[in-house]
């Protein structure tokens, strides 16, 4: 059986501030230590509530294409919490395309255009 233990995204080299704003101070994840093999290449390393599963930003001069829908997801206990804390931050929140049962969503872009979609999953608390 397969577990997920990462996702990684790119941001351009100069926007690190930017990078850890939004994804530590708005959205919540803890910055973690990058081990010290891979410390000099700049990487920006977030935990998730799932205890090893991790979100890694690696430095890149190629800018992340606002035009693509990839994304990854994240879950969350209070969308509502979320919104409010991404529309006072100055971020979009923006509704899905179609719903899904059980599953209130949105989707935002981190400051360097990286599609996220936020999720809250109906009968689930974290």
């Amino acid at each position: 059986m397969a577990r997920l233990q990462h996702a990684a995204v790119t941001f351009p080299p100069g926007s690190e501030a930017a990078v850890r704003g939004f994804y530590g101070d708005v959205l919540g994840l803890a910055e973690m230590p990058v081990p010290a093999e891979v410390a000099a290449q700049g990487w920006i390393w977030f935990a998730t509530d799932d205890d090893g599963v991790e979100l890694h930003l690696i430095p890149d001069d190629l800018a992340p294409d606002r035009a693509r829908r990839h994304h990854f997801c994240l879950q969350f206990a209070s969308l509502e919490e979320v919104r409010t804390r991404l529309v006072a931050a100055g971020a979009e929140a923006r509704a899905p395309g179609s719903r899904i049962l059980g599953r209130e969503r949105l989707f935002t872009r981190d400051p360097v255009g990286n599609l996220v979609e936020c999720v809250e999953i109906a009968g689930t608390v974290r």
